[in-house]
C-alpha cells in the first residue's frame, strides 16, 4: 500500500470517528439542555455552570460539525443544497436558536433584515457559519449582538456584530482570500474562519463567488463578521 492510500485511509478513519465523537457530544449536550429546562437560578446554584459547559460542549461539537464538512467538500462528497430562502426567516431562527446559551450570560440579541429580502443558498452550511460566529460572539460581547442582511451590489450580505472589543488585527480583512489568521501550524488553528470561507466559496452565480470579511465596525465598534452570497 502506498504512502498516499494510508493517507486516505487514515482521513476515511478519523472522519468516522469524528462523526462518533459529534454524535456522542450531541446526546451529551441534548441531555445537559433537558437539565438546565428543569431548574432556574433559585432552585440550581451552579446554573451559570451548566450554562458555561454548554458552551464549551457546543463549541466542541461546532468543530466537529466543521472538521467533517470540510473532510466533506475537499473529498468532493458534498454538493452544495442551493435553494431561495427568506432571509429574514433564517436570521430570526439562528436567533432563536441562540437565545438558550445567551441569555444566561445576559447578552440580548436582535436581527435586522428587510422581510422581502431573499436569497439562494445552502441552507444547513451557511447556518452552520453563523452558529459559529454566534458561539464566538458569546466569548467577547459584552451584552449585545445583532444579526443582519442587506443587498450589497451583486451579493446579499449576511452579518454577525457584537459589542466586545473588536478583532485582532491579524484578523481584520475585507475579502477571506486576504485573511492572515488561518494558520494551522501556529497554535491558532483559524478553523472557524477556514470553513467560513470554504461555505463561501461554494456559493457562485454568473461568474461571482462567495466570501468572507472581517472588521471592527461592529456595535459601539465591536467585530462583525459577514458573509457575501453572490
Amino acid at each position: 500500500m502506498s504512502d498516499k492510500d494510508h493517507s486516505l485511509e487514515f482521513s476515511t478513519v478519523l472522519a468516522s470517528s469524528v462523526h462518533d465523537m459529534k454524535n456522542s457530544l450531541s446526546m451529551l449536550l441534548g441531555t445537559l439542555d433537558d437539565i438546565t429546562m428543569r431548574c432556574d437560578d433559585a432552585q440550581c446554584p451552579s446554573s451559570s455552570k451548566f450554562a458555561q459547559v454548554q458552551y464549551e460542549g457546543q463549541r466542541v461539537n461546532n468543530h466537529l460539525i466543521q472538521l467533517l464538512a470540510i473532510y466533506k467538500i475537499e473529498n468532493a462528497m458534498y454538493s452544495p443544497l442551493i435553494a431561495e430562502h427568506s432571509l429574514q426567516d433564517f436570521l430570526e431562527e439562528s436567533a432563536m436558536q441562540s437565545e438558550a446559551l445567551l441569555a444566561p450570560k445576559g447578552i440580548a440579541v436582535d436581527c435586522d433584515c428587510d422581510e422581502d429580502l431573499i436569497a439562494f443558498f445552502d441552507r444547513e452550511m451557511v447556518a452552520g457559519v453563523v452558529n459559529n460566529v454566534v458561539n464566538n460572539a458569546y466569548r467577547y460581547s459584552k451584552d449585545k449582538i445583532r444579526l443582519s442582511a442587506s443587498q450589497q451590489q451583486e451579493f446579499v450580505e449576511i452579518s454577525i456584530e457584537d459589542n466586545g472589543n473588536g478583532y485582532p488585527a491579524n484578523m481584520l480583512c475585507e475579502h477571506s482570500d486576504q485573511l492572515t489568521g488561518v494558520n494551522f501550524k501556529s497554535g491558532s488553528t483559524g478553523l472557524g474562519l477556514y470553513f467560513s470561507s470554504l461555505v463561501a466559496k461554494m456559493h457562485k452565480n454568473k461568474g461571482r463567488q462567495g466570501y468572507i470579511a472581517c472588521s471592527n465596525s461592529g456595535i459601539d465598534g465591536g467585530g462583525k463578521f459577514s458573509i457575501f452570497l453572490p
